[in-house]
């Protein structure tokens, strides 16, 4: 089922890896990405307990809405392009490696954002 695309949606996702699929409003898909569900550094590696940050969907997701600075050096060509067309997204958890590469290369066939 697809989830229309904002940040109190995107707060309740899992933070595991898994493939996510962006639509537009005809709810057409325009973009396929991975996320590894990986766990990234301490916070702040000189406090202790500081937690670690995991790289997963949500992460990956919610960076479609951060501030960036697209500047002519800035390698973000997709997400600014990209950024106004997305109103709905979809995301599958997928454990494997292999099986997320897999699904997305299947998924991003012929797709317009996911050739840059």
């Amino acid at each position: 089922m697809l989830t229309k695309f904002n940040k109190e949606n995107i707060s309740k996702e899992p933070n595991t890896g898994g493939v996510y699929r962006f639509y537009n409003k005809d709810r057409k898909l325009i973009y396929v990405g991975r996320a590894s569900g990986n766990w990234g550094t301490k916070f702040q590696p000189k406090v202790k307990d500081s937690g670690r940050y995991r790289f997963g969907q949500r992460h990956r997701l919610q960076s479609y809405y951060q501030k960036d600075d697209f500047g002519k050096d800035d390698g973000h060509p997709t997400k600014k392009a990209l950024r106004p067309r997305i109103k709905y997204y979809y995301t599958e958890t997928v454990v494997s490696k292999p099986k997320r590469r897999a699904l997305e290369k299947r998924l991003k066939k012929d797709l317009k954002f996911n050739k840059w």
